[in-house]
């Protein structure tokens, strides 16, 4: 990171400066982080307006940079050499002084304003990871009701994350989290004596079925909940389809004419096989006909109020 900052403030542009570390060795990586698509889900998740977004977890700037051409944005990242890489990067596309950069955990931050949205992108499952004095799930509880506390009346809570119940993962397709096959997508409990067996270590990334999300969600005290299926992932979404009134719309789409993108490896990126991805489309058109295909997408974008 030191040596891309390097490069950044001798006046490369960012996007040379990291495809030219990413794009022959780590082009998943690459694409998660100068992809446009990124940012796919503005005015079909996240709503227009002109009210300040707060951005957790901004890794890269892929969110926290691209809004700020729009509205007003505050960064959260924990890690200083990326705060560091969003705000050289938002100088060079003049939106700097938009951002407001917040080196801390979310969860120790005590926030005077409110905010019109907030943006949990790839975030709340790691909500737990990294930290070894209170359960990771209580955590993300704690979470979800601070988030509520800090929209404004009327505000958005936007999250992108895989869903525990993904087809392909029930077909063995590995975890985009752990790396490993038939753990994550367990329950919680099942889940965490599986990982512990495999590695030594407890389990801390949890994701969650639709249906477990809502009540998450519900608990915090958020009324108002709409669901988006994301293909092939919320990463980089090709299409992003609203569930509708009990999956009704995701499920008429892939029943009728909807041919879902090719799934990958979300740990790696790599390609799943032809064949396996005609399994899954096959599995989807079933299920969509017996209106269930909503909730096994490979992931999803919620919004909630």
């Amino acid at each position: 990171m030191e040596s891309l900052l390097t490069s950044m403030r001798a006046g490369q542009p960012w996007r040379s400066v990291v495809g030219a570390r990413f794009s022959a060795t780590k082009p998943w990586l690459h694409s998660i982080i100068t992809s446009p698509a990124r940012t796919a889900f503005f005015g079909s998740v996240l709503p227009t307006g002109e009210g300040a977004v707060l951005d957790l977890g901004s890794g890269w700037g892929q969110i926290a940079r691209p809004l700020a051409h729009h509205r007003p944005v505050a960064a959260v990242e924990p890690v200083a050499e990326r705060l560091d890489f969003i705000e050289e990067s938002a100088r060079q596309e003049g939106v700097h002084d938009r951002i407001t950069y917040l080196e801390a955990d979310y969860l120790e931050l005590e926030l005077s304003t409110r905010f019109a949205a907030i943006c949990v992108i790839g975030v709340f499952e790691w909500v737990g990871a990294f930290q070894n004095h209170s359960d990771p799930q209580d955590r993300q509880r704690d979470f979800l009701r601070k988030a509520r506390s800090d929209l404004m009346e009327g505000g958005h809570l936007i999250m992108g994350i895989e869903n525990r119940l993904g087809l392909k993962y029930l077909l063995g397709c590995p975890d985009d989290h752990l790396g490993v096959a038939g753990i994550a997508c367990l329950p919680a409990p099942l889940a965490k004596e599986r990982w512990l067996a495999h590695s030594g270590h407890q389990l801390q990334s949890f994701t969650y079925s639709p249906y477990e999300l809502a009540e998450l969600l519900h608990a915090a005290g958020f009324k108002n909940l709409e669901f988006f299926g994301a293909f092939p992932d919320y990463k980089l979404p090709e299409v992003i389809l609203p569930f509708g009134e009990n999956g009704a719309a995701i499920n008429s789409w892939l029943t009728q004419n909807g041919l879902p993108p090719a799934e990958h490896n979300g740990y790696d990126g790599s390609p799943l096989s032809p064949e396996f991805n005609e399994a899954l489309t096959a599995h989807y058109r079933t299920l969509a006909s017996e209106r269930a295909a909503h909730t096994f997408v490979p992931s999803f974008f919620v919004r909630a109020s």
